[in-house]
């Protein structure tokens, strides 16, 4: 298994426009939206990705216009989602996350914009940091593939 995860976007077309350049061309089985999109807009930016998958963040505005384009692109969005045996959740409950490390191999998880990687035996936390470099003044992403997980800045 393949797949591209970003975060924390934040309406920065500029950052989004950047992002897609970069991974559009990914050999990859999906993609993952670790919250933080915000607004409509920004979320249709992403329209070039056709299979990704939308977790909801604490700053994300219209949820119901961001899950109306989420569902004519063919995206999955929601609180927490279920993509292909991971989980992707924004992040900002912590014992929710929790649960969910314990229920699944693979979580990918945002808000912090911190990128990190943590293994735990089978168990692996991965959050790509964020892409619009806001808080950390580094614009980055995460590829898995088949076990290893690179942070990408860009």
């Amino acid at each position: 298994m393949k797949f591209v995860a970003f975060s924390d976007t934040h309406d920065s077309i500029d950052a989004i426009n950047d992002l897609i350049s970069e991974i559009k061309n990914e050999k990859v089985d999906f993609f993952v939206h670790a919250g933080d999109v915000i607004s409509p807009f920004a979320l249709r930016r992403f329209s070039e990705i056709e299979k990704l998958y939308i977790a909801f963040g604490n700053n994300d505005g219209d949820r119901s216009k961001l899950t109306e384009i989420a569902l004519e692109m063919g995206w999955v969005s929601g609180e927490v989602v279920y993509a292909e045996g991971i989980a992707v959740y924004h992040g900002t409950n912590p014992g929710l996350l929790k649960i969910l490390e314990k229920k699944y191999d693979i979580v990918v998880t945002g808000h912090t914009h911190e990128a990190r990687i943590v293994r735990d035996g089978s168990k692996l936390v991965i959050n790509p940091g964020e892409s619009c470099g806001y808080l950390t003044g580094k614009r980055s992403y995460a590829i898995y593939e088949d076990g290893v997980v690179s942070i990408v800045e860009f």
